[in-house]
């Protein structure tokens, strides 16, 4: 898609004009510095002890459980146990 230049914010902009329903990222410090509370996605943040695909892979299992569940416009920090916190 040719975001990958792009600072979160526009991301952000962006999925509103396609059909996206979830933004997961690894951003530790997304809800510090966005707003996700006018956000109509479910957003999802990896907070996990690194990004390698090793340490990522289990939680996209458990991800993919919980997106049915989340409503749209949550944010929600998942950690590498797959415990759930609510951002704000």
């Amino acid at each position: 898609m040719g975001w990958c230049s792009f600072k979160d914010h526009q991301i952000l902009d962006l999925a509103k004009k396609h059909p996206f329903d979830v933004f997961i990222t690894a951003d530790k410090n997304l809800p510090y510095q966005q707003n996700l509370t006018d956000k109509t996605l479910k957003v999802i943040i990896l907070n996990s002890r690194s990004t390698r695909p090793d340490d990522l892979v289990p939680l996209m299992e458990k991800i993919s459980e919980m997106i049915l569940f989340l409503s749209m416009g949550s944010s929600v920090f998942i950690n590498d146990v797959g415990e759930i916190e609510l951002v704000g």
